[in-house]
């Protein structure tokens, strides 16, 4: 007999009765009514009333035989399901899905791609018969005498249109208009809690401290990390004081670092962060955890991360503003070359062309004749694999210990703007720059024009290029490791120096390492 078995193992989820033969569960939090979406008897009327919501959320409905689940348009809040035989398992638990399907040795290709990209693409997970709901999209399970059936439908996707004229002076006003209502919803949910915001020293952070100082917000709590006197930590004190809001700085140090990563509490947020699916991002775990055992944090705070600037198109490549002819194959290789680089390729088996062709396979884009389509497809790729699962899965740090959180440049008002905004206007990111330095400028005591991005200085930018060069591969790794205690994050302190000497001579780059050592975790070992 079919049959459809979830699991919630997040006390955030909500359950809620709508009769006797229907339940509706929510994670998270949606802000329209979900009345039509409650009633919806088919997947194409769920997927349209999923297009009418706002918010960060996923969402479960059981019906007698039948079950819809969705998460939000940038999958916040990821779902996990899988089939064993007459069975569908649905999860908020990668590893509750694992256990049911009887999944033990992960899939080669997925290994490969998790180790060089930090995640794997499309609706896979590191194991073949555990599958992700993605960024934008929704299922039906439906229960048949012999076997379910598993339907999925994208009702969201990040897609551009280009106009062929337009009013900058409109667009920034409309920008203006919508930015503060993303973060008035943040203020709604945070209902006088205390926001604490981890100030680094880029704009997108300083975008939401100075929006919450202009609608008068005041628990607010920001941060740093690292080694005393990096970069970010300066910029973000000045932004901070400038603003008049409460600065905390924890100061890491490669053996605050080497304590934490031997513990079986990182392991055991990383294993469950990574959804099977990324890298769970540990570069402000070390903080949280200081700040929760030191009692900085009010115990229901809520994180605000800047993660959603992407939007503004400060990844889109150089490529798209040259003039020059671009084609889907210039967009693959991009990608591959913009995000296939944690380690270098040639470690591996799979050749660089079946890479290309598995990009252009998630794509889904069929021509390239303009420009901007050339920018449409590479963000759309970089949205619902990169930004999704490895950028914004880092709010899982905040849940691990507890705490809530909020992204309101991901707020869906705000995406939906960007996705009409003329390539012109997204180059670089310069147009939203000078919107937010504006914004900061109006509530700051200190008016520096120059107070940039400290992690998009032009030496960085040289480095990371160099490192993708296989001739100045070894270089740049010896450059790497000369400097290894002098990191601004003392990163390099979570890894053995002997151990991983020979990974980074290769060409394996911070996160990659942190990959390599989640796939050998003595735990996985036997799941290789």
């Amino acid at each position: 007999m079919a049959q459809i078995k979830t699991h919630f193992g997040s006390p955030r989820w909500q359950h809620a009765t709508t009769s006797p033969e229907q339940y509706y569960a929510q994670c998270g939090r949606i802000w329209q009514d979900v009345d039509t979406l409650q009633q919806a008897l088919t997947l194409n009327a769920f997927s349209q009333a999923l297009t009418e919501l706002n918010g960060f959320y996923a969402v479960v409905q059981q019906q007698p035989g039948k079950l819809f689940a969705a998460v939000d348009h940038i999958r916040s809040i990821p779902l996990f399901y899988g089939q064993r035989d007459a069975t569908v398992f649905l999860s908020d638990e990668a590893e509750w899905v694992r256990q049911q399907v009887g999944d033990e040795v992960m899939d080669d290709l997925a290994r490969e791609e998790f180790q060089l990209t930090g995640y794997v693409t499309g609706p896979d997970t590191l194991f073949p018969n555990v599958k992700q709901l993605q960024a934008g999209e929704c299922l039906m399970i439906t229960e048949h005498s012999n076997a379910p059936t598993v339907e999925t439908q994208r009702y969201y996707r990040f897609l551009h249109t280009e106009p062929q004229d337009y009013d900058k002076a409109l667009l920034e006003d409309q920008l203006d208009r919508i930015a503060v209502a993303s973060i008035q919803r943040l203020i709604d949910h945070a209902d006088g809690r205390q926001i604490v915001v981890p100030l680094s020293g880029g704009y997108d952070s300083r975008l939401i401290v100075s929006l919450l100082k202009r609608l008068g917000y005041e628990n607010i709590l920001t941060f740093t990390y690292g080694v005393p006197g990096n970069k970010e930590s300066r910029y973000s004190k000045r932004v901070a004081d400038a603003l008049g809001l409460r600065w905390h700085f924890v100061e890491y140090s490669n053996e605050l670092w080497r304590q934490a990563w031997e513990s079986e509490a990182r392991w055991q947020y990383q294993k469950w962060g990574s959804g099977w699916t990324s890298v769970a991002v540990v570069q402000d775990w070390l903080a949280v955890k200081i700040m929760k055992e030191k009692s900085v944090i009010d115990s229901d705070a809520v994180f605000v991360p800047g993660h959603g600037g992407f939007v503004a198109g400060s990844h889109i490549p150089d490529a798209a503003f040259t003039g020059e002819a671009l084609d889907l194959d210039d967009v693959c290789h991009a990608l591959f070359q913009g995000h296939y680089n944690l380690a270098p390729a040639d470690l591996f088996t799979t050749q660089v062309s079946s890479w290309k062709t598995r990009i252009k396979e998630k794509a889904e884009a069929t021509e390239i004749k303009t420009a901007w389509q050339y920018a449409d497809a590479y963000e759309k790729w970089e949205w619902q694999e990169r930004q999704a699962k490895f950028i914004c899965n880092s709010v899982r740090v905040y849940e691990f210990f507890g705490y809530d959180w909020w992204m309101p440049l991901w707020d869906k008002e705000f995406v939906d703007f960007w996705q009409d905004v003329p390539l012109a206007l997204r180059k670089h990111k310069a147009w939203c720059i000078g919107y937010i330095k504006k914004s900061y400028n109006e509530q700051a005591t200190d008016k520096i024009e120059n107070l940039g991005n400290a992690s998009k200085s032009p030496i960085a930018h040289i480095k990371k290029k160099a490192s993708k060069i296989p001739f100045a591969r070894k270089a740049y790794s010896c450059i790497k490791l000369k400097k290894q205690n002098q990191h601004p994050l003392a990163l390099y302190g979570r890894h053995d120096e002997k151990e991983h000497k020979s990974l980074i001579e290769k060409g394996v780059s911070i996160v990659g390492l942190n990959a390599h050592d989640f796939l050998n975790h003595p735990e996985n070992k036997d799941k290789s």
